[in-house]
């Protein structure tokens, strides 16, 4: 008879454990918990060789012989969060749980389980339930801090890091998902110092350094970016989070070819990515294959139905498709799922403001700077909006900082500067900066221009716009639809050319 040890012994190589583990399974005289434990075993080593689905099939097995046994049910929900079935995956924890209420850990991995669904409120609640079972253990309160970023309850994901961090003061991981609440709260500098507290204590923490890599690029520090991701890949090159992110830092710089690639590569890694395939949506658009864009944001949303950006930008590469119903239908979903985003307020309105409504136009980019009152492109949206629709405007009543850029543009439609002082203030010594402001510049002095009727010299600057515009900017694809609107629809270039203008 096969010994249940030789199944475990770990000295030997995972091809003749599965074999010696089934040779117990298949024993006659062996026990029934002895077959479960080979069941379970086996179960594991198939996943290290990658059979998941034979693994699953043994482990359904092993809960016939021992149905009791609560540790099973959790590992076969293991498995099916691998293959991405959260559903399956909460059925089995449901079960653990009945055979064992008291253990905090399945409550936490049932809380996983509820987040992979995104289903953050219930995840929270299982976590909630974990902590009062394992008040002492700093794993709860990180792991619920996590969930409150996800959900944006930014103040109480804070406090719960920081509690963990009181647990445990050398607790990389808790530093790690503090630096990110901040990050969500616009405090970049905050958020980096948190991400260096965290790779101090532990060098190798692959995601403070791609997190870092996020907070400089939203300072604007791209090459900063860069070195980050770079780092957080050199470490560990299966971590699809710093490709995606390296990837929207060579969008940024117009290198699109290495964009695709990195968004390909986090994708080869992680299937079940959602932002990895909103990114590539994102990438195709700007480089004009439309309907591909449209397909990787469907995936997107599919793999995370809550995802609202997934359908604001499906609704961008709609509107290049001309597909305008489209595309006023998903701004609207992604309204719905997230009514406090102002950029979709704002996506919306321009679809309104050049081919449906006016008037509607107008509501939606007042709601938008309602959300964000110091936005100074929501405060120009609305301008352009009511003056469009015949009435005043009240630009100067809007509480900007009119010591940076835009301030310019702002200046420009007030009345209290000209279109070529808005354009020579576009200079910066950052290129990419100056090519993203000049965009600006030309698209807001064109619709200046209209408001006046003076039509040739707006088309002038819409073309300017085009040819210079990166495909990320939200110019550009008002740029296009203005065009389209005034009976000039344009011929899109190939975005790779643009690239290729871009680095010559």
């Amino acid at each position: 008879m096969a010994e249940p040890s030789d199944c475990g012994n770990n000295r030997r190589d995972d091809r003749t454990r599965i074999l010696e583990c089934t040779l117990v399974m298949e024993d006659k005289g062996a026990t029934d918990e002895a077959k479960a434990r080979a069941y379970a075993t086996r179960a594991a080593l198939l996943d290290i060789v990658r059979e998941q689905d034979r693994a699953i099939v043994g482990l359904g097995r092993s809960i016939e012989r021992d149905p009791g046994n609560s540790r099973i049910y959790r590992q076969r929900a293991w498995f099916w969060l691998r293959k991405y079935d959260p559903e399956r995956a909460i059925t089995d924890y449901d079960a653990a749980i009945r055979l064992d209420p008291g253990n905090a850990a399945i409550y936490r991995e049932r809380g996983d389980a509820w987040a992979a669904k995104a289903f953050y409120k219930a995840a929270i609640a299982d976590y909630d339930q974990a902590i009062s079972l394992d008040p002492g253990n700093p794993l709860g309160y990180n792991n619920r801090g996590l969930l409150r970023i996800r959900s944006g309850d930014l103040d109480k994901a804070i406090d719960d890091t920081s509690r963990a961090l009181d647990l445990d003061p050398a607790y990389a991981e808790a530093f790690n998902n503090r630096g990110l609440a901040w990050w969500y709260k616009g405090d970049d500098d905050h958020a980096i110092a948190e991400y260096d507290r965290a790779i101090t204590i532990d060098p190798r923490h692959v995601k403070a350094y791609a997190n870092r890599g996020a907070a400089w690029l939203s300072k604007g520090d791209k090459s900063r970016a860069i070195a980050d991701y770079d780092k957080a890949i050199a470490i560990d090159a299966s971590h699809s989070d710093a490709y995606t992110g390296r990837a929207e830092a060579w969008s940024l710089m117009g290198r699109y070819g290495r964009a695709l690639s990195d968004y390909n590569r986090a994708i080869s890694l992680d299937t079940g990515d959602a932002v990895a395939y909103l990114g590539r949506c994102e990438m195709w658009r700007y480089v004009g294959r439309y309907n591909s864009a449209v397909e990787d944001c469907k995936e997107a949303s599919r793999l995370s139905p809550q995802y609202s950006h997934a359908y604001q930008a499906m609704g961008d590469a709609e509107m290049l498709l001309t597909d305008y119903a489209g595309a006023f239908a998903d701004y609207s979903t992604a309204i719905r799922l997230n009514p406090t985003f102002s950029r979709f307020y704002l996506s919306r309105g321009m679809a309104r403001f050049y081919f449906r409504s006016p008037a509607g136009a107008q509501a939606d980019f007042e709601q938008g700077a309602s959300i964000r009152p110091d936005d100074p492109y929501l405060a120009i949206w609305v301008e352009l909006s009511r003056r469009h629709n015949g009435q005043p405007g009240m630009l100067r009543e809007a509480k900007l900082d009119m010591t940076a850029w835009p301030a310019p543009i702002v200046r420009m439609l007030l009345g209290d500067g000209q279109p070529e002082a808005a354009l020579a203030a576009a200079e910066h010594s950052d290129e990419i900066t100056r090519d993203e402001r000049l965009c600006q510049a030309n698209f807001y002095t064109a619709e200046f221009h209209r408001l006046a009727r003076r039509h040739d010299e707006a088309l002038r600057h819409y073309r300017l716009a085009l040819a210079g515009c990166r495909r990320d900017l939200v110019e550009f694809l008002a740029t296009v639809s203005a065009l389209r609107s005034t009976g000039n629809a344009p011929a899109l270039e190939d975005g790779f050319a643009r690239e290729r203008a871009i680095r010559r």
